[in-house]
């Protein structure tokens, strides 16, 4: 086993709803890795191959395509149709809060910069 030493940024994120209710806490680091812990379960996934900006990548994603990579993520553990629902249900809910979250903060740093 061998072990890299990267200089790895994390960032969180915490998630409310259009009412002001938790949604849940995200964290997504520079590397590719996205976790979570939120009313709809704690999922993680980690994509290596996004391009420059993690952020970025995950602005363009649909929640089909998010839901699916949850679920195959944590199929080799549990498998079926209703936990295939759950990321499902956990890919509409959450993608699009994370998403305006980061919009926000990618807009924000591009005033400051100006």
């Amino acid at each position: 086993m061998s072990i890299e030493k990267n200089k790895i940024e994390a960032k969180s994120y915490t998630l409310k709803d259009k009412n002001g209710q938790w949604l849940g806490q995200i964290v997504l680091t520079s590397d590719g890795m996205f976790s979570s812990v939120t009313e709809y379960g704690n999922l993680s996934y980690a994509w290596r191959a996004f391009g420059t900006d993690f952020r970025d990548f995950i602005l363009r994603l649909n929640t089909d395509y998010f839901g699916t990579k949850l679920y195959s993520g944590m199929a080799y553990i549990a498998f079926g149709r209703q936990q295939e629902k759950a990321c499902n249900r956990f890919a509409e809910k959450i993608l699009p809060a994370l998403q305006l979250a980061l919009k926000q903060e990618l807009e924000n740093e591009k005033k400051s910069k100006v």
